[in-house]
C-alpha cells in the first residue's frame, strides 16, 4: 500500500472520476475509487486534505478495510503502525 496527502481536493478527485462514498466517520469521508486497473481508497478530511491509499489489488484494499471497520476507522493509521 502507497500513501500520499494532498491539499487540493478537486484535483485529487479529477482522477478518480467513479468515485464513489464508502463510509463517514469523524469527519472524515472515505470513497472507494479505481484507476488504471488499480483500486484506491480516498480519504477526505474536513479541511479539505486528501490521503490516497493505492493498493496492488481487491483482495489488499479488502483486507484493509475489513480491518478499519472492525476498529470503527476509515482514516489511514500513521507510518509504521500495525495494519
Amino acid at each position: 500500500m502507497r500513501t500520499e496527502t494532498f491539499t487540493g481536493g478537486r484535483d485529487v478527485f479529477a482522477r478518480f472520476p467513479g468515485a464513489r462514498v464508502c463510509g463517514r466517520v469523524d469527519g472524515a469521508i472515505t470513497y472507494l475509487a479505481e484507476s488504471g486497473g488499480l483500486p484506491y481508497l480516498l480519504v477526505v478530511e474536513g479541511g479539505g486534505a486528501v490521503t490516497v491509499l493505492a493498493f496492488e489489488d481487491e483482495a489488499e484494499r479488502a483486507r484493509h478495510l475489513s480491518g478499519r471497520v472492525a476498529a470503527g476507522e476509515t482514516r489511514p493509521r500513521a507510518a509504521g503502525s500495525a495494519g
